[in-house]
């Protein structure tokens, strides 16, 4: 359900032009859009220095019948907004409670012993990868973002961090089987269980299925940044 008032007052995208005095009401319903349901329109008119008749002509200009009206719909915009606060909250809990922590401490272990890291990963993973980059570089850790296959040729006595939410795509078999069979340490980010976990020397696993998600849902990496943010936190705090 769209917000019927949340909306209008975050935009401002009102057809009919304000005066000075409306708009400093809006200000005051934005400012308090919490306490509205709970307080009357002679308590706004206190707090808000202006009068009941300004209101109702406001109300009516943001297509309301009247103050209660408006009153009515932000209480629904409330409840809607504590709604999807919920849904979000439960759905970042599975993420966390599907992700193996244990490991996110051993792989930042592992990374404070590592001189020199070579970071890889395809379509969303390659953004989570260069976010990881940025912040591997502020801790001091001398990291390359790797953008394409071959320059991995002309790199000997790295190790390579690989990101990939699914761990079994093509190219990301490729390169991490041809990069290990050169004698090199691999160490991932990763669903467990997968092609890349089983080839790594350390991994950090979350147990997410994806296989059955739509393409929009399968690119989406909350899940990721939530478990490179953990390391992170590891190698600065740990």
């Amino acid at each position: 359900m769209p917000y019927k008032v949340l909306e209008l007052l975050q935009t401002r995208e009102i057809r009919e032009k304000l005066t000075k005095a409306e708009e400093e009401i809006l200000d005051f319903l934005e400012k308090n859009f919490s306490r509205i349901p709970d307080i009357t329109v002679l308590e706004i008119c206190k707090e808000a220095y202006t009068s009941q008749g300004s209101i109702n002509r406001l109300c009516k200009k943001l297509g309301f019948a009247g103050f209660s009206d408006l009153k009515f719909s932000i209480k629904e915009d409330i409840l809607e907004r504590e709604k999807y606060k919920k849904e979000s909250i439960t759905n970042t809990l599975f993420f966390i409670e599907n992700i193996n922590m244990k490991e996110g401490k051993k792989l930042s272990q592992v990374l404070k012993d590592t001189p020199r890291i070579l970071l890889y990963g395809l379509g969303a993973s390659k953004i989570t990868a260069t976010y990881l980059q940025r912040q591997l570089l502020y801790l001091g850790f001398q990291v390359i973002f790797i953008s394409e296959e071959k320059m991995l040729e002309n790199f000997n006595d790295f190790t390579l961090l690989v990101i990939s939410s699914s761990g079994e795509t093509l190219r990301i078999k490729h390169v991490a089987k041809s990069f290990k069979e050169r004698g090199n340490t691999l160490l991932s980010i990763t669903k467990r269980g997968s092609y890349l976990d089983k080839l790594s020397d350390c991994s950090f696993t979350h147990n997410i299925s994806i296989d059955k998600l739509n393409v929009i849902t399968r690119e989406q990496q909350l899940h990721m940044i939530i478990m490179v943010n953990e390391l992170v936190n590891l190698l600065h705090f740990g």
